[in-house]
């Protein structure tokens, strides 16, 4: 299926792919997976398959940099423990927790979020992606990071820079929002392994964070670079 996919996706010849369209999955997995278990980045919340967890981390990750996102996921999760904790947070003492980061109104989500799962889950972070759109706060990507990471689900996680990442890889020309953007997220569902799903899911934005940037990409040494139709993309997807 995901040959497929490949053989619809409009790319061109570049002299930067050097690997064969009917091995392209195939080294990818490998290569990624390799990659990934040496050099993925090790943050606190990955440790953790509660859902609860998992989703204070996502709403803390919102348009904020992982490094920035360790010592507050930490101190919060030890003041919240569980939904029962966030729902009777006082709001107004959880902003000050996230005026460090930005975006203090993602306290009130996340005090709106756990009422309502206290309410209509028992408690329970769903493991539902409709159910978790619903949740106040929580977008595409992080809903998908949730039910990956906690529910180990097998569907893709991709944001901008995965989003970037792959369509460099297969030579993709659009502009939309990568969270939107069907053509690739059927692409990064085909792609997704059997097995190490969470893991692959994991490399890809570890691996665009490190070597995959918007405007200046550091090619060279990465290690994908092999089969990446980046070379051909005649547009700034930045």
């Amino acid at each position: 299926m995901v040959d497929e996919v490949l053989s619809d996706t409009k790319r061109t010849t570049s002299k930067c792919v050097r690997v064969d369209k009917n091995h392209k999955v195939t080294f990818l997995h490998s290569v990624l997976l390799a990659w990934v278990s040496e050099h993925g980045r090790d943050f606190p919340w990955r440790h953790s398959t509660n859902p609860y967890n998992v989703y204070v981390a996502e709403v803390l990750l919102r348009q904020t940099q992982a490094d920035r996102v360790v010592v507050p996921y930490l101190d919060l999760v030890a003041a919240y423990p569980n939904v029962e904790a966030m729902a009777s947070a006082n709001v107004d003492e959880l902003r000050q927790w996230f005026k460090p980061l930005g975006l203090v109104t993602r306290a009130d989500n996340l005090v709106r979020a756990a009422t309502l799962i206290l309410r209509d889950y028992n408690g329970v972070v769903p493991n539902d992606l409709d159910a978790l759109l619903a949740l106040p706060g929580v977008g595409a990507y992080s809903a998908r990071a949730i039910l990956c990471l906690s529910f180990d689900q097998r569907v893709p996680m991709i944001d901008e820079s995965s989003g970037r990442l792959l369509r460099r890889i297969f030579g993709l020309l659009s502009r939309r929002p990568a969270y939107s953007d069907k053509e690739l997220l059927k692409i990064a569902s085909n792609l997704l392994p059997e097995k190490s799903h969470r893991e692959f899911n994991l490399g890809l934005l570890d691996l665009a964070a490190q070597f995959c940037h918007a405007r200046e990409p550091n090619c060279g040494p990465c290690p994908l670079f092999q089969l990446c139709d980046f070379g051909s993309v005649k547009v700034n997807d930045s």
